[in-house]
């Protein structure tokens, strides 16, 4: 499991080691373009809180290891990270998506 820390916050988010290589990548992409966006991260039971990405605001990942990821699931969590809705990781259909992948290798941050 990788922890995402949001705007230096005591506490940290807990996402699976795959998908948060994947928002990692969506992230410090839309962020070098200067595009802001919405992430919708679940929480405790069936919970989930929405967080404004924006360069002003400091983030963390941290991953144990480096993570395979697929284009497809990149292609499709880009569109909707640019999308009004943002970023959804409580979507079912980014999460079959995960399982579906095709691999390139990730490279450290």
């Amino acid at each position: 499991m990788g922890y995402l820390n949001y705007a230096g916050a005591p506490t940290s988010f807990t996402i699976d080691d795959e998908m948060l290589a994947h928002v990692r990548a969506v992230v410090v992409t839309k962020l070098r373009r200067s595009e802001s966006f919405a992430l919708t991260i679940p929480t405790i039971g069936a919970a989930s809180e929405t967080l404004w990405i924006h360069a002003s605001i400091p983030l963390r990942f941290s991953l144990v290891d480096d993570v395979p990821l697929g284009r497809p699931l990149l292609v499709a969590m880009m569109e909707a990270a640019s999308s009004s809705g943002g970023l959804d990781l409580t979507d079912e259909r980014l999460a079959r998506s995960l399982g579906e992948r095709s691999f390139t290798h990730a490279m450290s941050a």
